[in-house]
């Protein structure tokens, strides 16, 4: 049996009176590309920000990489990369210098950073750019550096908050390719937070979290052929009562 990259049992997190996570049952397998469904407020990156040790648990208990989130702290966040939403790259410095400077942070000695950090701009198609600051990159090259930053020290479990938010249809299409591509070859295990039900749809399983809450759990073909639909937006509906995203006002 494939063992767990991540558990959590009945992790919760209260903001004051404002209930953001309310008893989370979850398991996440090694090597799995798991998806968190869910729209704008839904608690997908509070749930991040526990497992990733950057929030303290109001209730419950979670693992991640074999280490309890809160006795394992340290341990947990070397076992970890992280992709925030909001890029946190230093624009004044060049791509080369912020997989430098990321390497220096996590004591990787020359030895082991210099060709990693040539293998990642390989992979991530910014080796002609290693020289250019990262303000004169485009959205969707400056999230691929976000990600092989996350990625640099080897991490056992990789957590992508909303990676495509803000990006444009081609940037998003051409960042998930890559995705994929590179977990394929890896094996790494990915948690992957999205209110885009086409990310959602090529991940092993998908949850789906409404308010806090684990609304289903499964395959997007279990989690249709359960629902009786034909999308994932469906399935949201079924089993939330309201659709995934709200529709605009006129």
């Amino acid at each position: 049996m494939t063992a767990a990259a991540i558990e959590a049992r009945g992790l919760g997190k209260d903001f004051g009176s404002i209930r953001a996570l309310d008893h989370l049952d979850l398991e996440v397998r090694e090597g799995e590309f798991f998806g968190f469904l869910g729209p704008n407020g839904a608690g997908k990156t509070t749930t991040v920000h526990l497992l990733a040790t950057l929030l303290r648990p109001t209730r419950g208990a979670a693992r991640v990489a074999g280490y309890d989130v809160v006795r394992d702290d340290l341990q947990t966040r070397r076992s970890i990369g992280l992709v925030f939403q909001e890029t946190t790259l230093d624009r004044d410095l060049t791509v080369e210098e912020n997989l430098r400077f990321a390497a220096r942070l996590w004591n990787l000695p020359g030895r082991v950073a210099a060709p990693r950090i040539a293998e990642l701009l390989g992979q991530f198609g910014l080796l002609e750019r290693r020289r250019d600051r990262v303000r004169a990159l485009a959205g969707g090259m400056r999230r691929a550096l976000d990600i092989a930053r996350g990625m640099l020290h080897e991490p056992r479990v990789l957590f992508l908050d909303e990676p495509t938010a803000g990006l444009d249809p081609r940037a998003r299409r051409s960042l998930w390719e890559l995705l994929q591509r590179l977990r394929a070859a890896s094996g790494l295990t990915v948690f992957l937070t999205t209110h885009y039900v086409e990310e959602a749809e090529p991940c092993d399983r998908v949850a789906v979290l409404d308010r806090g809450r684990l609304a289903a759990l499964g395959t997007p073909a279990e989690l249709k052929r359960a629902a009786g639909v034909q999308s994932l937006e469906d399935v949201f509906l079924a089993r939330t009562g309201h659709p995934l995203a709200e529709p605009s006002a006129a």
